[in-house]
Formats: C-alpha cells, sequence, structure tokens
C-alpha cells in the first residue's frame, strides 16, 4: 500500500503577506531582525539576473520622526509577532509570487547587508517552482 502525508509541508511561513495590505511577521523574524513597535521595515531587491529580496529593518523606533509607511506594530496583547500595513509591499510581493489574496513565505538564514545591517532573505523561488513549500490562498 502506497501512503502519503495529507500535509506534505509542516512548517509555517515566516512572513504572510495579503491583498489588503496586512504583513504578518512572526517571533522568529521579529526577533532575528530585532525589531521592535515602532520600527520601519523594508524589502530591497538585488540587480542581478535572478533578484533575491531581503527583508530589513530601516528605520528604528527611537530614531523614527514623521510619518512612515511600514511601522511595525504588536499583532496582539503579549505576541512576540508584529504586523505592518502597507498595500504597496504586499502587493509587490502576491504580484512576483502569482498570488491573489495571500501568500506565507519562509526566510533564509540572517545575514549582513552592506549598509542595511541585519537583513534576512525571502524564499521565493523555491515557492514557486515546489508549491508544498508555501501556502497559496
Amino acid at each position: 500500500m502506497d501512503t502519503r502525508s495529507i500535509i506534505p509541508m509542516t512548517r509555517r511561513g515566516d512572513v504572510t503577506f495579503h491583498a489588503d495590505g496586512r504583513i504578518d511577521l512572526t517571533a522568529h523574524v521579529v526577533k532575528a531582525l530585532d525589531l521592535h513597535p515602532g520600527d520601519v521595515i523594508n524589502i530591497i531587491k538585488s540587480d542581478d539576473e535572478h533578484p533575491e529580496h531581503y527583508l530589513y529593518r530601516s528605520r528604528m523606533a527611537a530614531e523614527t520622526t514623521g510619518r512612515h509607511t511600514c511601522v511595525c506594530h504588536p499583532a496582539n496583547k503579549g505576541g512576540n509577532y508584529l504586523r505592518v500595513f502597507n498595500k504597496q509591499m504586499a502587493h509587490y510581493i502576491l504580484g512576483i509570487c502569482d498570488s491573489c489574496n495571500r501568500i506565507s513565505l519562509r526566510v533564509g538564514g540572517l545575514t549582513e547587508l552592506t549598509g542595511r545591517g541585519r537583513a534576512l532573505p525571502i524564499i521565493i523561488t523555491a515557492s514557486l517552482t515546489n508549491p508544498e513549500t508555501t501556502t497559496l490562498t
């Protein structure tokens, strides 16, 4: 008898992008980038033939003055994960992943980017070639 797992991949995504602009960051991402409420995040794209996308903290809450987009807010009381609202960023990621409503992606290992500090690569190409690694809805 051949058997197959009903849920082939049990690891949840680290960053979830929603069509309404909501971006959820798990505690793993928050801890790795040392994010706090009020910090500002951004995504940088490499100029390679096969571009890589990196999530990084562009501004710390203490040095943030004025209004900014992509500001981290607590998702719930006492939770260790944060939420960001930015339709432009969410639609960009949803667009390159050919997703309509939501996509949950994993991140790679922590790396240092010159002039940007700590960053996490967002794993997009594996998600596109192997649908078992990503949650698409």
